[in-house]
């Protein structure tokens, strides 16, 4: 037959709609992926978190205060564990250990710890805040002023970056400088 001379034929399929019971088993089948994509994607930017700010800070104007014999080492662990330990020989010694966490432009560190000084000892829970700033430099945490009672870990001068890796600068730390021993030390004396 010419093609001039063709009928239009129409082809009618009937088109089965899901039921309700489609429906919820596709989704039963693929939410335990959509979760578990969610979660995958959601790990390495809580843990890149954790990693931009990790490192070993110093506090702002420590040559001089290295040179007046007060120490400060203050480390933030990328498994989001971290040390401030001061020493200020004959008058002082802190540590604290904890955890920490970022949320927006705030570090926030929780943990305990002791203080021992000239003038009595004691253990405190330990709870501190400070704002992130971004500089040329690297980055700032400044401390959100708030009362505590935590001696040379609570003082109000800022930390610099210092570098990613340990940089332990007290003359009488009993803690090892290795970062894996580092992490161990700390979460034995954690709470």
């Amino acid at each position: 037959m010419p093609y001039s001379q063709t009928k239009t034929m129409m082809i009618t399929r009937k088109i089965q709609w899901p039921t309700a019971q489609h429906v919820r088993a596709y989704i039963g089948s693929i939410a335990p992926w959509l979760l578990l994509a969610a979660l995958l994607f959601a790990l390495p930017q809580a843990a890149g978190a954790q990693n931009k700010y990790s490192g070993t800070y110093r506090i702002e104007g420590w040559e001089n205060l290295e040179k007046s014999q007060v120490f400060h080492f203050f480390y933030l662990h990328p498994d989001g564990v971290f040390l401030l330990a001061g020493e200020w020989p004959e008058n002082e010694t802190s540590r604290f250990q904890g955890r920490w966490k970022v949320e927006g432009d705030l570090l926030i560190l929780k943990g305990n710890g002791r203080v021992k000084t000239n003038q009595g000892n004691w253990t405190a829970e330990y709870s501190r805040t400070f704002r992130i700033q971004v500089q040329s430099d690297g980055f700032k945490l400044s401390p959100v002023p708030e009362k505590n009672r935590f001696g040379l870990m609570g003082w109000p001068n800022a930390f610099r970056f210092y570098r990613p890796r340990p940089a332990i600068n007290l003359p009488k730390a009993e803690f090892p400088a290795d970062e894996a021993e580092l992490l161990e030390w700390i979460n034995k004396r954690l709470k």
